[in-house]
């Protein structure tokens, strides 16, 4: 009775390592940081919460929080200025270009924001990456070692899960 139960555990060890080294080929998770950076007008200015709604060039309106207040004390309401969004994110590949899928699942968090992507490109030698999301958007993300990105390809789809925390700066424009 050892002895089958032995021979079926072999069985599917043998079954399974296909799928173990073709997804042992994927790139590990790594960490990286996406930058949004746009000028817009202020529309109304809290000192004391260190918060802003700005106008931008379309008539949208978006409030921040600023993290950074450095420049707090020069924004008045009706000037120009630019906002310098900084957030963190660690990327998982989860299908290579080829088809493969990862084996491990991507850890779900309720403190990230999770965004499948497509790879469109990657500069290795900075390690940016172009990321195209579900609503056909492209946004790029840098890894914080660009040896990090130096296996992934074009047509991988990744699990990007950003940092709850954004790093807001704003500037007034001269």
């Amino acid at each position: 009775m050892k002895v089958k139960a032995l021979g079926i555990v072999a069985g599917a060890l043998i079954a399974a390592a296909p799928l173990v080294s073709s997804a042992a080929s994927l790139p590990a998770p790594f960490e990286g940081s996406s930058t949004l950076q746009a000028d817009g007008v202020v529309k109304s200015v809290d000192q004391a919460n260190h918060s802003l709604t700005v106008l931008d060039a379309q008539g949208g309106e978006a409030s921040f929080t600023m993290t950074d207040t450095r420049n707090l004390a020069q924004i008045k309401q009706g000037g120009k200025v630019h906002i310098r969004m900084m957030r963190s994110a660690v990327i998982s590949v989860t299908q290579g270009a080829n088809g493969q899928a990862a084996a491990a699942q991507i850890a779900q968090s309720n403190t990230a924001q999770n965004v499948n992507a497509l790879v469109e490109s990657v500069d290795h030698a900075s390690g940016i990456m172009a990321l195209k999301g579900p609503n056909g958007s492209v946004f790029h993300i840098q890894s914080r070692d660009p040896a990090k990105v130096t296996g992934l390809t074009p047509g991988m789809q990744v699990v990007v899960a950003f940092a709850p925390q954004v790093s807001v700066a704003v500037a007034p424009m001269q």
